[in-house]
Formats: structure tokens, C-alpha cells, sequence
């Protein structure tokens, strides 16, 4: 029962790992469309500043623009290997929680089958005591 009491804890400790990294998975994703949208934005940006005519405060604001595109690429692209790290590390704890719970229903059946292998047997113990009982009050 103590391993029991064990393997329960460990259980809800990855289970609420796993509720930690969907929570974080969706703040991630969250995060991920902003900045989509902030892209989107600078390349709106982008289009209206090259469609203007030339002016050098253009110039400056279109660099700007590209600067902060390029930021943002490189920050979805942060957020899209983290996602896919949480989502990975999600998957190798739901595994290892089906394993766990394969592993003890295997040994709650073993368990079982021994209580009933051993009441089969003081059932048998029983009636040969019975027996010898009723054999010993004969003699």
C-alpha cells in the first residue's frame, strides 16, 4: 500500500506537470498570435511605406519596420520551438503515465489473483482441519 500511496503521489505530481505544460502551452499559443498579428501589422507597414514616394524619413521608418519584422520572425520562431519542446515533454509525461498505470494494474491483478489463490487455499486448510478434528473426536 505504501508503493501505492507512491506511485499515486507521483502520478498527480506529472499529472498537474502535465495540466502546468498545457497551461504554458496556451499562453504560448496565445503569445504566438499576437505576434502574428504585430507581423502582419509591420508587413502592412512595410507595404505602405515602399508604395510611398522616397523621403528619408520613409526611408528611416521602412527600416524600422524591417527591423521589427525581423525581430518578430525571430521571436515566433523562439515560441514555435518552445511550443514544440512543451508539447514534446507533454507527450513524454502522458506516456510515462500510461506506463505507470499499465504497470499497476498488472500488479493490482497480480495482487488479486494471489488473495484469491490464498482464500482457495484457507478454504482447503479449513476443511482438512475439519476433518482431522472430526477424525480426532471418532478416535
Amino acid at each position: 500500500s505504501k508503493s501505492s500511496e507512491e506511485i499515486k503521489q507521483q502520478n498527480s505530481e506529472l499529472s498537474e506537470k502535465v495540466h502546468s505544460l498545457v497551461s504554458k502551452n496556451s499562453a504560448m499559443k496565445l503569445d504566438m498570435e499576437d505576434l502574428h498579428k504585430k507581423l502582419e501589422m509591420a508587413e502592412l507597414m512595410i507595404q505602405q511605406f515602399s508604395n510611398q514616394a522616397g523621403s528619408l524619413d520613409a526611408n528611416q521608418q521602412l527600416q524600422m519596420a524591417l527591423e521589427e519584422k525581423a525581430s518578430l520572425e525571430t521571436q515566433v520562431a523562439q515560441l514555435s520551438e518552445s511550443l514544440h519542446q512543451l508539447q514534446a515533454e507533454r507527450d513524454q509525461y502522458v506516456e510515462k503515465l500510461k506506463e505507470e498505470r499499465s504497470i499497476w494494474q498488472q500488479r493490482v491483478q497480480q495482487l488479486s489473483e494471489q488473495v484469491h489463490t490464498m482464500a482457495e487455499e484457507k478454504e482447503k486448510h479449513m476443511a482438512q482441519i475439519r476433518e482431522l478434528e472430526a477424525n480426532v473426536t471418532e478416535l
